[in-house]
């Protein structure tokens, strides 16, 4: 008898986050609008994209697309792990300036970060304990529950301790961080992520270190790759992307790093990098030869000042929605070095309430941190990666709305 996978049923009936937003709040939204079709909406909910790829880089792609119609210069499958060349342009262009030395051997390339975190996590054991951050981005826990992973922990990140969370008390296998957070905005001094791979290193842990939104830090004294750490080689495995800077979140482009110097228990030099390319090899044939070769464009110095200018666009809408936020009289936090605002309402509030007062007041679509897990209850995540007209225009709805308030 043909039996269904029992973890992917967990998931099933108890609701993924994807699923939960479109259940609930997008109907919300939906039945709103029907209520007042007049009313306008400002949906800052997904952390998608607006501002289109650069030029640099669309002319990588149209000219990789037309040599695919010709047969002196068509290509077919490429390396599994990734171009050659995006590696080492990854290797130099990125993480050479910041002091880290990788090879390319070290780099893997995939159709997207969040694809790629999914995938490390057959690196390892089902029986590891896995410590992750609360509130936290929910694909790092619905990955570990589809393998089958039970032990599960929390590192509660709160206003108290800045939404950084202080090191387990316990000992755990694989701490999942990521910074800047997704959802609540925040950063790790290099003080903090010091103390995260001393812990990794001396308890023989693993650090799974989302980067994705690195471009995002304007302080120069808050790390962009864990690997400015001394001792994160051994420690640490990094996932980044170009779907926020370069606009490919729908082309759909990342890499993963595990360092040859990374180890674990009955493991040497080298294998767990090893095993992850076979991995790799066998979970697809490589991220798409279009999308790679924008991602080679988009590394170029050239290319890298128009990513800037995408990445200045979204934190000026930050700017303009904390300041209209700040003056309605929401409490907000982060936005200072990421794309998400991470707003509480009066003391007392639910996720959901603050999600309403702000729907209906102002038009205003966050998502309840609530979703995020139970330290994000009484928050909502504003994510600014839509378009500036739509922040300005929030912004003037807000005031409007604060006037009728105190009238």
């Amino acid at each position: 008898m043909t039996t269904k996978n029992q973890n992917l049923s967990k998931l099933f009936t108890s609701d993924t986050f994807a699923d939960m937003v479109r259940n609930k709040l997008i109907k919300t939204v939906e039945d709103y609008k029907k209520s007042n079709p007049h009313k306008e909406i400002y949906m800052m909910t997904w952390g998608d994209t607006t501002l289109p790829i650069p030029a640099k880089a669309i002319e990588a792609i149209i000219d990789a697309a037309t040599k695919l119609g010709h047969q002196s210069t068509y290509t077919g499958y490429g390396e599994f792990d990734g171009n050659i060349q995006l590696r080492e342009a990854i290797g130099n262009n990125y993480y050479k300036p910041r002091g880290v030395n990788l090879k390319p051997e070290e780099i893997f390339v995939s159709d997207g970060a969040q694809s790629g975190t999914f995938g490390i996590q057959e690196l390892f054991g089902l029986d590891n304990v896995i410590a992750l951050q609360d509130p936290i981005y929910p694909p790092y826990l619905e990955a570990n529950l589809l393998a089958g992973r039970s032990n599960i922990t929390y590192l509660d990140c709160k206003e108290e301790n800045n939404f950084v969370p202080e090191l387990p008390q316990s000992k755990v296998d694989i701490i999942y961080l990521c910074f800047p957070n997704n959802p609540t905005g925040a950063v790790a001094t290099q003080e903090q992520l010091k103390a995260f791979v001393d812990y990794a290193i001396s308890h023989n842990s693993i650090i799974i270190f989302d980067a994705v939104y690195s471009a995002f830090i304007t302080d120069s004294n808050i790390p962009r790759s864990i690997y400015e750490i001394e001792g994160a080689t051994k420690c640490a495995i990094e996932v980044g992307s170009f779907s926020k800077t370069a606009g490919f979140s729908g082309l759909r482009l990342g890499w993963s790093v595990v360092p040859v110097a990374l180890t674990i228990e009955n493991t040497v030099a080298g294998e767990l990098t090893e095993m992850f390319r076979i991995s790799q090899s066998i979970r697809f044939w490589g991220a798409s030869n279009l999308a790679q070769a924008g991602g080679i464009a988009a590394l170029s110095p050239e290319c890298q000042q128009e990513c800037q200018s995408i990445v200045n666009y979204y934190l000026e809408n930050t700017r303009i929605l904390k300041e209209g936020l700040s003056a309605f009289g929401l409490t907000c936090f982060g936005g200072n070095n990421n794309p998400y605002i991470w707003v509480t309402g009066t003391e007392g509030m639910t996720s959901w309430e603050v999600f309403n007062e702000l729907l209906f007041k102002t038009g205003i679509v966050g998502i309840p941190g609530s979703l995020f897990g139970a330290s994000g209850e009484g928050f909502l995540r504003l994510s600014t990666l839509g378009k500036r007209e739509d922040m300005e225009k929030a912004v003037k709805n807000l005031e409007n709305s604060t006037k009728k308030i105190l009238q």
